[in-house]
Formats: C-alpha cells, sequence, structure tokens
C-alpha cells in the first residue's frame, strides 16, 4: 500500500487524492505504473491512476485519455476523471471497471464461454461508427511510430523484454517488404489481450488500456487476441472458436503473423 502523499503529483491530483490508499497493480505488460485509488476524493469511489512518462515516440497516457473521452456513450470503457503532464511524466485519473479482467483464473477455468465472450466483445467494438474518430492507428501511423522507435532504441528494450532473438532492424525492414494489400478498418483497441477485458455476471464490463486504440484493420486486435489465447492456455486450439464467434469464416493467417510482428516492436 502507498500513501497518495507518498507520491509525487500534480497539486490538483494530489489534493483530490489526499487521504487515498494506493495499492500497486502488478497484471498486464502496459509499461506504466498503475494503481488501484481506495476513494477517488471528488466521487468517492475506487479508481485507477496510472502514471508513465510523456513521450512523444509512444501511444501513451494522452492518447489513453483521449480513447476514453470519444468511447463516452458509445462503449464500456472507464471515464477520465484527470489528466495532466506533470515533471515529464503523464497522470491519468480514471474510473474502476467492476469486474474480472479475462486473465482470472475462474474464467480461464472456462474456455468456450471465455473465448466465447472475448470474441463477442471484440466484434461489438469493431461494428462502432468510425466516421468521426480522430484516432488513427492505420498501419502507415503504425509504422512511422515503430520506426521512430527503432531509430531510438525504444524497440530494442521491447525485444529484449520478450527474448526475442531477431533485431529490430530486421524485423522492421520485413514489415515494410510484407505489407498487406489492404486494411479493412475498424475501431480497434490495439492492444487485445485477456487482461484488458473486465467481465461481470457472464457478460462484458468494459475494456482497459486503450493507449493504442483507434482506426485500424481489425486485424491488429484479431492477431493479438489469437496470440493472448495461445499465452493464457499454452494451445492455439482455441482460435478457430474464436473466430467462429468473432463471425469470421476464416482466418487470414498472413495477417495474424504481420500485426503479431508488428506488435514485437511496441
Amino acid at each position: 500500500m502507498t500513501a497518495a502523499s507518498d507520491l509525487r503529483l500534480p497539486a490538483p491530483l494530489a489534493e483530490r487524492l489526499a487521504g487515498s490508499r494506493l495499492t500497486a497493480n502488478r497484471v498486464g505488460h502496459s509499461g506504466a505504473s498503475v494503481y488501484r485509488v481506495d476513494r477517488d476524493g471528488e466521487t468517492g469511489a475506487s479508481a485507477y491512476l496510472k502514471i508513465a512518462p510523456a513521450s512523444p515516440q509512444d501511444e501513451g497516457l494522452e492518447a489513453e485519455a483521449r480513447a476514453l473521452d470519444w468511447l463516452q456513450g458509445r462503449f464500456p470503457a472507464p471515464r477520465r476523471l484527470f489528466f495532466e503532464t506533470f515533471e515529464g511524466r503523464d497522470h491519468l485519473l480514471m474510473t474502476e471497471i467492476a469486474g474480472r479482467d479475462g486473465s482470472d483464473e475462474e474464467l480461464l477455468a472456462r474456455p468456450e464461454t471465455l473465448v466465447r465472450l472475448y470474441a463477442e466483445s471484440l466484434k461489438a467494438l469493431h461494428a462502432l461508427d468510425i466516421r468521426d474518430c480522430p484516432l488513427d492507428q492505420r498501419l502507415e501511423i503504425k509504422l512511422q511510430a515503430a520506426g521512430r522507435r527503432v531509430r531510438g532504441g525504444l524497440a530494442d528494450e521491447a525485444l529484449q523484454a520478450e527474448g526475442a532473438e531477431r533485431t529490430a532492424e530486421d524485423i522492421y525492414a520485413q514489415l515494410l517488404r510484407e505489407q498487406p494489400a489492404g486494411e479493412d478498418l475498424v475501431f480497434a483497441h490495439g492492444d487485445y489481450c485477456l487482461p484488458n477485458i473486465v467481465l461481470a455476471d457472464g457478460r462484458l464490463s468494459g475494456m482497459i488500456d486503450l493507449g493504442r486504440a483507434g482506426v485500424a484493420d481489425r486485424y491488429q486486435d484479431i492477431a493479438l487476441a489469437i496470440r493472448s489465447l495461445r499465452y493464457n492456455f499454452g494451445t492455439d486450439v482455441y482460435r478457430e472458436l474464436f473466430a467462429a464467434a468473432y463471425g469470421l469464416p476464416e482466418l487470414d493467417p498472413e495477417k495474424v503473423d504481420y500485426y503479431i510482428l508488428l506488435d514485437e516492436l511496441f
């Protein structure tokens, strides 16, 4: 447990969280420090605080704050309560989504039910009208961001964390050579893995960790969903069930591999 007063926070946020207790949340791999706040000073309810270095080269918490704002009234997601960049770090306070994330052991114990919910939730997200969406995560934008990360050495750090043997430059060159011919654009989560969905009473409560969200090819999410199923269950046996529940007659294996490879640089 940490007291809010133990952290160096922007003055308005420090005042808001005065007297609150913070518990570090270690689920997921967002790269941000995440804390569960026992009591938000304005709402009186539990909340979540994310703190991460501000960087124009990454999606960052500012992008997540914009995604949360756009999704309000459109799709279940946390509500932004506070955002400010302070001393080179972004601070995002948001409401709590009640329920258990998709990597919860009790949910994993019922794999077919979980996989169907996982796929149906993604299908609902992808059905959003994107005509007025200002969040652009199309492949051209993603490749530009990947190139910046490669040149800045950030992709090397990501690969080392994953234990990859290939170099970032090699992966980036392959991605440029093998770009898919077209994009089937939807509103994509951007990091659609099981810990980033929250379920309660047999249905979706909301999606979290939306820093990479925006208009993108649907396989940006489908590919990472399949990777997450493989990671959490130790097998690919559920990929066809996922595809069927999502509504795909068949998976495009080349796009699955491409978008998984692209994510290696992030």
